[in-house]
């Protein structure tokens, strides 16, 4: 199948196969069998009310999960990436063929989060998912305990945050399990191989941090989840004031 590629420097942010059969199935990183892919499908409220936060909007490839009475609000600084995600040049139309509720706000995320809850706005998502780092740069403001204090006033009391991580150069775990120990969440990962027979699946790992261990213990997930932590936990919790990604490199 051709296909339609968005590249950020020398990183993939979105795939969208051209033929209509196929047109909307999600891709790379966010295939149905990712991490992420099976948060959404597997969630309770799939199709039925599902709120999902979406830091980084790429192709937006994530709107392909949205069915009717969904709702989805993706984040997004660069205002090129959202022109080309609403269909300019008539390249992506993961947005513009979605069933659900669709908003996209322009800005920094945390920026525009804090400024949400400030104003006494209820996001109450029930998936939170931060898909902002590429290879050749990490928003480190996007990773502090600062940060997630933003990001779990805007959760669901049940809520499930999902963190794309695959990275050539940096191993992220350490700083999410940090995260997880300090605000009291269950953390997990999954990965995801790519297959010869498979163009629309690229290798991908993914954190999960919930806020209770129900979401975790759903078959579809639980199965895939990696059991043996290896990656190191002795890096101090970053914050607004120290971070410290050299030691984070492979």
């Amino acid at each position: 199948y051709n296909a339609n590629v968005l590249f950020d420097g020398s990183t993939l942010h979105g795939m969208q196969f051209v033929d209509p059969s196929v047109r909307n199935l999600p891709t790379s990183y966010f295939s149905r069998d990712s991490g992420i892919g099976l948060s959404i499908q597997n969630h309770p409220r799939h199709a039925s009310g599902l709120r999902v936060g979406i830091l980084g909007l790429g192709a937006g490839t994530l709107a392909a999960y949205a069915q009717d009475g969904d709702y989805y609000r993706f984040y997004e600084i660069n205002p090129v990436i959202v022109d080309l995600a609403n269909g300019k040049g008539g390249f992506f139309t993961f947005l513009s063929d979605s069933q659900a509720t669709i908003d996209i706000i322009q800005g920094d995320a945390r920026v525009s989060l804090e400024k949400e809850t400030n104003a006494g706005e209820i996001n109450d998502f029930d998936i939170l998912v931060i898909d902002t780092f590429n290879s050749d740069s990490i928003p480190v403001h996007l990773l502090t305990r600062e940060a997630f204090e933003i990001y779990l006033r805007n959760l669901a009391p049940d809520g499930l945050i999902a963190v794309h991580i695959t990275n050539v150069r940096l191993d992220l775990r350490p700083v999410f399990w940090q995260h997880a120990q300090y605000n009291r969440m269950w953390f997990a990962v999954i990965e995801n191989q790519a297959a010869q027979d498979r163009p629309d699946v690229l290798p991908s790992t993914w954190v999960l941090l919930a806020r209770t261990p129900a979401m975790l213990q759903i078959p579809a997930l639980a199965e895939r989840i990696i059991g043996d932590i290896d990656f190191r936990t002795d890096i101090r919790l970053w914050t607004d004031d120290y971070s410290n990604p050299f030691q984070l490199i492979k």
